[in-house]
């Protein structure tokens, strides 16, 4: 439609998940991120995401929103499962061997969420408060390594704001830090539904018009909705003149250029007649298996921290995810 029925004909970047492998009908099923972390195997990491980047991209999906690089120091926070878990330093090389893969195959990455996303008592998209050296210390690295070592071309925001500006809106973390300071030649994606987060979690904006203005002035160059018709609540910003010219122009440049990047304006599509997928589907079973084999951490029950008994000879796990396997 975008390609052969609107005026201009600018292809669209089809995204989806891929944390730990695509989110789609006969993909191949890699351990968790945080187990994969657990391997503290790096070549492995990119064994494993060498081998999702191609059933993604014979799909035609030429951006995935992953991996999530956030640093998990509070068991309570219920994302933790999708990190590479509290340490920095491992984090980021993870990120590093998860992202290039991706990258060298033309598949755009985007780390995840831009900063923190979990405040105190493992809250969500909770107001932040850190100074510039934990930031740079402990939050920082992942997403400069991820950029810099690993060349993502996207970040998405977090939903949280921190020092009382929406992170999605936040001039200091995204032009002045992520463009500037780190020389990020991508775009910046909001998480989906963030943006009006402005207005309806955080209260720094009064309507979706206004919160719309401080993304795009901030420095937040994709809106991410759930849904196209969402879109009046923040097309409102743009036909009043509330917006900078230059800050769109700057934010279509990034988007564009990605696009050109990626090739889609001379070849937007794929031949769905060359997905093979069987083509690689025992070989990456056999990476999926050699990486859950890594993955397990035994852990001794030292005081009787879980209450099971030494004759036990089985153990019910009830409910639908014990059903079927996600």
């Amino acid at each position: 439609y975008f390609v052969e029925e609107t005026r201009l004909g600018i292809p669209i970047i089809p995204f989806d998940e891929a944390l730990h492998g695509l989110v789609r009908k006969d993909a191949t099923a890699f351990p968790q991120a945080i187990g994969l972390a657990a391997s503290w195997d790096t070549p492995l990491m990119e064994q494993v995401a060498t081998a999702i980047s191609k059933e993604v991209k014979s799909r035609g999906i030429r951006q995935i929103l992953s991996p999530v690089i956030n640093i998990a120091r509070d068991v309570r926070w219920g994302r933790v499962e999708e990190t590479y878990g509290e340490d920095p330093f491992l984090t980021a090389q993870m990120a590093v061997a998860f992202i290039s893969p991706f990258e060298r195959n033309g598949i755009i990455t985007t780390p995840k969420h831009f900063v923190a996303n979990v405040g105190d008592g493992g809250r969500d998209s909770y107001p932040i408060h850190f100074n510039k050296r934990k930031l740079a210390e402990v939050y920082f690295p992942a997403f400069k390594a991820s950029i810099q070592e690993a060349k993502a071309w996207s970040i998405m925001t977090a939903y949280n704001s921190l020092d009382g500006t929406q992170a999605t809106a936040n001039n200091w973390l995204l032009n002045e830090k992520l463009k500037k300071e780190w020389d990020f030649n991508g775009f910046v994606i909001s998480d989906a539904g963030a943006t009006g987060g402005a207005n309806v979690l955080h209260f720094t904006a009064k309507d979706y018009a206004e919160s719309t203005q401080q993304a795009i002035e901030g420095g937040l160059d994709v809106i991410f909705q759930t849904s196209y018709n969402h879109f009046p609540l923040f097309y409102e910003a743009f036909k009043k003149g509330m917006i900078p010219q230059d800050a769109i122009d700057e934010a279509v440049r990034r988007v564009l250029f990605a696009k050109f990047r990626l090739g889609l304006f001379e070849d937007p599509y794929v031949d769905p007649e060359k997905i093979a997928i069987n083509d690689y589907v025992s070989e990456h079973k056999s990476i999926a298996r050699k990486a859950a084999l890594k993955s397990i951490v035994l852990l001794k029950n030292e005081i009787n921290t879980l209450p099971l008994q030494k004759d036990i000879s089985s153990i019910a796990v009830i409910g639908p995810d014990a059903d079927e396997a996600r």
